[in-house]
Order: C-alpha cells, then sequence, then structure tokens
C-alpha cells in the first residue's frame, strides 16, 4: 500500500462512483460506493467503446455487499456491450454479456499493509486498494467472467438464467440473499462478506417426486485491475491475469502468477482429482497479481484454519472434488451469451496470460424434497484469518522478509508491520440484538529471531468494535537478521464477549551473510556469490587451527578435506571454539540466477551432500531431476522417489542435539545455509536442477506467471542408542498402509558425522544387496524380526531406548535380544538397555514384533496368610490376572490412607503372581494392632484399569 495519490492523479477522479453505485445499489453500501474514486480502475470503463452512447440497457442492474477487505457483487439483470469496430477488449465484433447471475469480487479500499517492493518503498508504485479481482468488476459483473451453474443428472443450468424469485440485501450482518428454481431444483444462495472473505453458501433442494443427483460447479476468468494507470508494479504493469490488457485504454497488461502451497507453480492447464490423487489435491489456489507484487483471490478448497470453529474444531466449508486451471475460454466459455463451462483443457499449454479456474462440487443423491448444502469461501491471499461466529479476525503480517538487492546484509523489510483486524459480524451483529466487542485484548507471541521494535508493545487493545465495523491494531517487529527460515508466530484474540481466537502463521526470513558456527561438528551451506570462495577467507578463521572442513566423495566413501565453498554443495565444519554468527567474508552477493535456476549437481550412487543454492528456504517438491538410468525424460522429486531413484527423506545435522533430523515429503524445505543428505538408490548418476526461487514477496521478480501421525493403521517405533557424548535418536522400525507406502518412507542411514562415536541402523535386504536403513517399515502386524546394528566408534557404555513407545498401539508386543550375551528386554516393561563394548566394533540386536489382543484386566481369587505364628510374620499375597498387566500393591489404613506400598509398576503376567508384607509402614516401623485392607491396582497395556481391596487384621 502506498500514500495517497497526488493533486494531477486526483484529476483522474471522475465516474467510478456511479460505477460502484449501480453495482450495490441494492446493498446500499456507500462507504464503499465512495471510495472506489478512479474511473480508470473500472473493467467497464475499460472496455466499453467511448463512442458507444448506450453500452448498458435500461435495466442493467448489479448487487453487492463490501467492507473495508472486500467487495462481492452479484449481477441482477441487463447486459453491457464490450468493444467494437477498434475495441477496446473486443475488435472488430462487439460482445454484450449479460449480467443475471454472474459474479465478481474487489478489494476493499484498505489493501494489504505490506509494501510490494519493501527494498525500495519509496518507489515501489503499487497498491491493492481497490483492485479488481475478477473481469468486469465493480461495475460489470457479467458475461462468462465469473458464474456457476447447478449440475442434476450431469445436466449443467446456468444461475440466474431463470431469474429470481426472491432477491435482497439483509439488514443483520453484511449479506445478500437470492432464489431460484432450475431445472426443478430449488436454489438458495446467501453470500455473506467476512473481514477479507466472501461466504458463499448455496442449498440445493430437489423438487422431483423421486431421487435426483445435485452438484454445482463455480468458475471465474481472472482479471485483475489497479484502481488507476499509475498505480503499477515494477514491471510497469497495472493489469495481470487477462489477455484484453492490449486493447484496453491506458492500462499495461501482464501474465499473473499461480501459487500453490506444494509443488512449483503451474503454468499450464491442469485437472486436480480429489477421489483420483488426494495427496496431491491442492488445499488452496492463490491467484496473485505478480510474485513480487502478491495480492489477489483466493479459492479454498475445504475445510481450513481459516474456516475452523476454535470451540467445535468444525469447519463449515464443502469439500470440492474437482478443480481445474487452464485458460479462460476453453474453460469458461467463449464471451457473450448465457455459458455453462466449456471445461476443455489443453495438455502442455500455457495458460498465464489468461488464466481461468472451475472449482466443482460432484453429484451426490438428494431425495424428493430433499436438500443439499454447498459452503465455499473467496478471500484474499495476504491474510492469515479465522471467520468462525461470532466474529472475523485476519492477520497481515509479510509473507516474505528479503535481502536488500543493493546490500544483501540488510533485511526488507525491518522493521515489518503486522496488521491485525478484527470483524464484528457474525453472531454480534443481527439486528435489534446488536452487542459490540468491547477491551479486545490482541496479543502478538514471536518466535526466536522476531522481536517488537523499540517502543512497541506485543499487547494491544481495541477499546470497542462495533456491530458491522472493522478495527485494527498495528504491531512494529523487526528481524534480528541471524535466524533465518520459516519463523511462526501468532496471535490470541481475546474479546469481551466472544471466544478467544488464536491465528497462527509463519514469516519466511531470508538468510543474510551470516553462518553460526558452534563447538563441533557444523553441516552448512554457503547460498552466496563470492569473490574469494575460500573457506578461510569467507569465515575469517585459521584452517586447521580454528576449524577443519570435510567433504564427502560419494565415490570413494568417505571424507576427504575441504577447503573452498560451492553452492548447492554441503560440507561439515569441525569447529575447535564456539563462534556463534560469523558475519561472512569474500564480498558475498546475492545470486544471480534466483529467477533461472542455480547451477545442475550431479549425484552419485548411496549417500551425497547437498545445499540450497539460495538464500531463502525453497520447498524440496520443487526439485527436478534426470536419472542415467532413464536419461530420456526429466522428473519431478516426487516422481523420483516413486521410481525408486531417490531417498524420499533427506537429512540435516541439528546444532543444538548434535544428532541428525530426518525431512520427506513434498513440502518439506530446504533451509538456507543448511547442509542435506540426500541419498540415490539406483547404481547410475542423478542430475539435479535446483529450482528458481518462487517464493511469494521475492524482490525484484519479473514473473507472472503429508506428514505422519501415529494410528492403528500406520505407526512408528523410534529407536535410540545414546553414549557418554553423542545420541542417535533418529531411527524407526513399524507398520505402513501399503507396500507403496512402505517403500516411500523408507530412509537409508546416513554417514556418521566427524565427531559422532555411535550410531544406529536396521539391516535389510533391498532389491538383493544388504542396506544400512534409518526408517524401515512394513505391512501389517504378523510377526517380524528387525536386525539392529550398534557401530561404535570407541569402547565404552550404550544405551538404547524407545522413546515414543507409548504412541505405539498397545496391543502390539516388542522383545529385544542382545545377540552377543543372550539377554532379552520386553520393551513394554523396561525403558532402555545398557550394554557395553570393551572395544570399537558394531553390537548386534534382534528386535521383534508380534502381535497381541488388548485383553481386559480381571483380577480373579486373592489369598492372603501369614508365614508363619509368630507376632511378626508377614503376610504373603497371593492374586491371579486374567492377562499381562502393570500392578500396584499397596496396604490401607482402616480410613483408606496408604499405610506402605508393597510393589509399584511391576510387570505381572497373566495368572497366579505373590507379593509379601513385612508388616511395616513406609517408614520401616512396625504397624499397630488392628484392623487394614491390602489394595491391588493392575493396568493392561490397553489402558484397562481393574481395583480389589480386601480386608486383613493384624494381632499381635
Amino acid at each position: 500500500m502506498q500514500g495517497p495519490p497526488n493533486r494531477k492523479q486526483r484529476l483522474k477522479v471522475a465516474t467510478m462512483r456511479a460505477a460502484i453505485a449501480r453495482v450495490l445499489g441494492v446493498a446500499a453500501v456507500g462507504a464503499v460506493a465512495s471510495a472506489l474514486s478512479f474511473a480508470q480502475g473500472d473493467w467497464g470503463f475499460q472496455c466499453v467503446d467511448p463512442e458507444n452512447e448506450t453500452p448498458r440497457t435500461d435495466d442493467h442492474f448489479a448487487t453487492g455487499v463490501g467492507n473495508d477487505l472486500m467487495i462481492s457483487a452479484m449481477g441482477v439483470s441487463g447486459s453491457v456491450t464490450y468493444g467494437g469496430q477498434n475495441g477496446p477488449c473486443y475488435a472488430p465484433n462487439a460482445v454484450t454479456n449479460n449480467l443475471a447471475g454472474r459474479f465478481g469480487f474487489q478489494v476493499g479500499f484498505l489493501g494489504s499493509v505490506q509494501d510490494q517492493n519493501p527494498a525500495d518503498p519509496q518507489n515501489s508504485g503499487f497498491r491493492d486498494d481497490l483492485m479488481a479481482l475478477t473481469v468486469g468488476m465493480p461495475t460489470d459483473p457479467s458475461g462468462s467472467y465469473c458464474y456457476a451453474t447447478t449440475t442434476k443428472n450431469e445436466t449443467r443450468t446456468l444461475w440466474g438464467s431463470a431469474g429470481f424469485s426472491l432477491l435482497f440485501t439483509g439488514a443483520s450482518n453484511r449479506y445478500y440473499y437470492a432464489e431460484s428454481t432450475l431445472d426443478n431444483v430449488f436454489v438458495q444462495l446467501k453470500i455473506d462478506v467476512v473481514a477479507d472473505a466472501t461466504r458463499m453458501q448455496w442449498r440445493l433442494t430437489n423438487l422431483d417426486t423421486e431421487t435426483a443427483s445435485l452438484g454445482l460447479w463455480f468458475g471465474a476468468s481472472m482479471g485483475m485491475l489497479t484502481v488507476a494507470d499509475f498505480i503499477t508494479d515494477l514491471n510497469g504493469a497495472n493489469q495481470s491475469h487477462s489477455n484484453l490488457g492490449t486493447l484496453t485504454r491506458g492500462f499495461t497488461s501482464k501474465p499473473g502468477y499461480v501459487y500453490l502451497p506444494v509443488g512449483r507453480p503451474p503454468r499450464t492447464d491442469q485437472r486436480y482429482t480429489r477421489a483420483l490423487d488426494p495427496a496431491n489435491f491442492p488445499t488452496m489456489i492463490d491467484f496473485v497479481f505478480g510474485q513480487t507484487a502478491n495480492y489477489g483471490l483466493r479459492i479454498e478448497t475445504g475445510a481450513s484454519p481459516s474456516t475452523t470453529d476454535p470451540i467445535s474444531g468444525q469447519s463449515d466449508a464443502t469439500e470440492a472434488s474437482e478443480f481445474v486451471l487452464g485458460k479462460q475460454t476453453f474453460l469458461m466459455g467463449g464471451p457473450g451469451g448465457d455459458p455453462t463451462f466449456s471445461d476443455v483443457t489443453l495438455p502442455d499449454t500455457t495458460f498465464l496470460q489468461s488464466v481461468g479456474f472451475i472449482q466443482k462440487y460432484g453429484e451426490l443423491p438428494v431425495p424428493a424434497n430433499g436438500s443439499r448444502t454447498i459452503v465455499q469461501y473467496v478471500r484474499s491471499t495476504w491474510g492469515e484469518a479465522n471467520y468462525a461466529l461470532p466474529y472475523a479476525a485476519v492477520v497481515d503480517a509479510p509473507r516474505l522478509v528479503a535481502n536488500d538487492p543493493n546490500d544483501p546484509a540488510e533485511l526488507r523489510p525491518n522493521p515489518m508491520t503486522i496488521r491485525v483486524y478484527v470483524d464484528n459480524v457474525g453472531g454480534y451483529a443481527l439486528v435489534n440484538q446488536e452487542i459490540p466487542l468491547n477491551d479486545v485484548k490482541i496479543t502478538l507471541t514471536l518466535p526466536p529471531g522476531l522481536s517488537m521494535a523499540p517502543g512497541d508493545t506485543a499487547q494491544k487493545t481495541i477499546t470497542v468494535v462495533q456491530p458491522y465495523a472493522i478495527e485494527f491494531v498495528d504491531f512494529s517487529v523487526v528481524s534480528d537478521g541471524v535466524i533465518n527460515g520459516s519463523l511462526p508466530y501468532s496471535v490470541k484474540i481475546e474479546p469481551i464477549p466472544g471466544p478467544t481466537k488464536v491465528i497462527s502463521g509463519n514469516i519466511q526470513v531470508a538468510t543474510a551473510p551470516r553462518l553460526d558456527v558452534l563447538s563441533d561438528a557444523n553441516l552448512v551451506t554457503f547460498p552466496w556469490q563470492f569473490q574469494d570462495t575460500s573457506l578461510e577467507n569467507i569465515l575469517g578463521l585459521n584452517n586447521p587451527t580454528d576449524f577443519q572442513a570435510y567433504r564427502w566423495d560419494p565415490q570413494l566413501s568417505g571424507y576427504i578435506p575441504a577447503t573452498n565453498a560451492e553452492r548447492g554443495k554441503s560440507l561439515w565444519l569441525v569447529s575447535n571454539s564456539n563462534y556463534g554468527s560469523v558475519v561472512l567474508g569474500g564480498s558475498p552477493q546475492i545470486p544471480g540466477d534466483i529467477a533461472t535456476g542455480a547451477p545442475l549437481i550431479q549425484l552419485h550412487s548411496g549417500w551425497n551432500l547437498i545445499g540450497n543454492p539460495y538464500p531463502y528456504a525453497v520447498p524440496l517438491g520443487q526439485l527436478v531431476g534426470v536419472s542415467a538410468a532413464n536419461p530420456q525424460f526429466s522428473y519431478t522429486f516426487a516422481e523420483l522417489v516413486a521410481q525408486g531413484v531417490l531417498s524420499g527423506a533427506v537429512v540435516f545435522w541439528d546444532n543444538n542435539t548434535q544428532d541428525y533430523t530426518f525431512v520427506q515429503g513434498s513440502d518439506a524445505v530446504l533451509q538456507a545455509n543448511r547442509g542435506y543428505w540426500m541419498f540415490v538408490n539406483t547404481l547410475q548418476d542423478v542430475t539435479i536442477s535446483y529450482p528458481s526461487v518462487y517464493a511469494l514477496g521475492l524482490p525484484g521478480s519479473f514473473r507472472g506467471g503429508e506428514s505422519w501421525s501415529q494410528s492403528d493403521k500406520q505407526w512408528r517405533l523410534q529407536l535410540s542408542v545414546r553414549s557418554e557424548n553423542s545420541l542417535d535418536a533418529q531411527n524407526f522400525v513399524g507398520v505402513a498402509r501399503t507396500e507403496a507406502e512402505a517403500r516411500l518412507n523408507r530412509i537409508y542411514e546416513p554417514p556418521t558425522s566427524p565427531v559422532h562415536d555411535v550410531n544406529l541402523a536396521v539391516e535389510e535386504i533391498i532389491d538383493g544387496s544388504p542396506a544400512r536403513l534409518a526408517q524401515t517399515l512394513t505391512t501389517g502386524q504378523a510377526r517380524k524380526t528387525w536386525k539392529l546394528m550398534a557401530t561404535a566408534q570407541t569402547a565404552g557404555q550404550f544405551t538404547l531406548t524407545w522413546p515414543n513407545l507409548t504412541t505405539v498401539p498397545k496391543n502390539v508386543r516388542f522383545r529385544i535380544t542382545d545377540v552377543a550375551t543372550g539377554e532379552t528386554r520386553d520393551l513394554r516393561q523396561t525403558s532402555g538397555y545398557t550394554f557395553v563394548m570393551n572395544d570399537a566394533g558394531t553390537r548386534e540386536f534382534r528386535l521383534e514384533m508380534s502381535p497381541g489382543a488388548a485383553s481386559r484386566a480381571v483380577i480373579g481369587n486373592v489369598v492372603v496368610n501369614r508365614d508363619g505364628r509368630d507376632a511378626i510374620s508377614p503376610f504373603v499375597i497371593n492374586y491371579s490376572l486374567s492377562s499381562e498387566a502393570t500392578t500396584t500393591v499397596r496396604i490401607l489404613s482402616g480410613s483408606g490412607r496408604e499405610v506402605f506400598t508393597v510393589s509399584r509398576g511391576r510387570a505381572d503376567s497373566a495368572g497366579e503372581n505373590s507379593v509379601t508384607w513385612m508388616l511395616r509402614d513406609n517408614a520401616n516401623r512396625l504397624v499397630a494392632p488392628g484392623s487394614y485392607r491390602v489394595e491391588i491396582l493392575a493396568e493392561t497395556d490397553g489402558g484397562d484399569r481393574v481395583r480389589k481391596v480386601i480386608p486383613i487384621n493384624v494381632v499381635r
């Protein structure tokens, strides 16, 4: 966002107020109407032939609602004619577009507070205030630009084609409502504008006398248009996503940018089907003006944190069954007429100059007179939000804190603004039942690396948010320039009245030319272009008195000394001291290939050390490679993993724990400065291509353009080995749901670090050859034995543990055997096993998994006898158990007070068990004669607990 226009620019204010008044006439939101003051920012102004004196019919009319952040419109009646013999927009033939039932979206008069060019804000020139998001806005939501169809038994009918039986704007909250009957389906639509989002609720009622299959398609042609011709991005463009730009008046067009949370941004037609590929179905799609000017429209495809009620944990959003990206005309249909979606994609053809989408809610059977409800959300791209009743909140934080192009040691924006909006609509903005939100306490929590700017505080209060109103507070935050990567923040909103909401987000912070050099091992990479690449010059330290450096040679399967830094590769720095955050020398510069891609990296069979070549995080799923085993084609990282060419995980060294950590999945990221191990499964080499940086908010860009969870069906048992100096905790065996998932989750054991003295691996035969694995999964829960190998570099004492055993299904039993000694441990009965190695070498263990049923605990007969006739003869307590259980036996006084604990947490077997009480209390004193009680508590592995109490008498 930038400051107000100057006097010359104000002269361009002319007709927008009248235009928005036509659009929002029924809605009566005059404040929004008066704010749209630049006529040029209206698609109608751009596309109507200035010589056409009557481009709109007399019944041209639209309705809508809006607030400070979002405007939503719907055509009601009439038509508009765009273009003519000489254009604009259409030439030589004009196009007449009908309005009824068409939609449009536009930013409110408060766009994002973030600047599109924080490195040079004075020359930014761009703001998204009042930016049109779809073609036709704000005057003419019409034609094939944005519309919906109901589907009934695979027949589509255009919403609005039969007119409206009811249409009004609500007095409560901020919505409009319409009804129509289409193909004997009664359709009710309610559109709310909540904070920065439009919530569209459809209710489809089957009027037939028999069951019908009902669904909904919704789509749009993106057409982003800034509010005036002097509002441009760094490319000088003020229009994106539409190929109408070359024919408009005074506007310069560019391709837009489409962004998905996983993988590279799509540029060609795509069809995502949830049922066929649920893992890769996008949770949301961002259509933004450009990569740097990353403002626009987000389409959510189902439940998300923004639509989830913090109390119930439920979302009202309906899951889309299919999402289609492609060229506007081929998806939406040609201009004019009453389209019902062409739905044509052309594989391997680009769409960026004229992108459109279709969001489909597949048909479901609906009985006669039955109904189906579909809820969808269309929102801004810049916010983290929660829209659940009774109020909405949205946080506007920078997506990216970037290096200053003129000085990579400086970050921009720094300080940065985090703005928090509170919108009092939903539950407390009902006519005659209005309640203001009072004393709204807003608390910002920041991670290490981010802090409040001097003079600012992390907690602020909005005194009152009146019904129907939006208020906000700003926080000023600074980065320390040291900690980088994805830094999480959270905002807590506590109003009176109303529930507390917590909104979380992440700020991607670029690394500055600094590097943490801690004592002992550091696995690092250098994402800069240096004039002098020698490590001594870069670090300002002497080799070998201050540090030693080692690179891995995959062909030798060993470490070799390193003296220079190489982008895209990593190395070990073994430091003799803790130097903290070292400012890098060697004249580091931002790589010049950020927008085109770093040089290719050659990987060899086995382990290879790689590194992110950029100062920005890069998703693993964006890597592309070519295997020498199949050199005809290139493949994505996910495809190379599926083909068995690459391991699905990469490994980095955690300086805090001095141990390896594994990350896997296409959404995992390669952080700057951090080195990674990558494993090639094949004997043939693999060439890896790093992507260019696609992060939203990247300065100077001219582009337009699944985690693991434990369950009964999939689980992992963690195995850890520790010495006095080292820890290897990232080892897992377990169960996957399918053979394919087991293969994709196979992780090879990386080479031991230069300072580690012990590691653990699972040995298996893979494709006929022995392999050392850090993670291996089987399918099913039948009996299975794994071979574990603990390798020590020195003699000493070592301990095996299984820290996450409590998260593994209770009906699975484990027993570990030390092959050298024959000693055996039941993992359910002990927390670890310690062993001694007199020399360096390898120790073998067998880990056996066996299935079992989680039995109900039953305490059978309990018999208590005196062991002799002496006055101090002990009591022998005999009891039987129906299954294995952990037991505790206590002696209680007559009032129930604990006198003595005979046993606690003892692992007992099914059948007969016994304990002995020596007639003493917990202070080791003989107890007095009298009445006592024996309490037996038993708990099975399945968590089943039982208790039995038997009275006894102590007689002297």
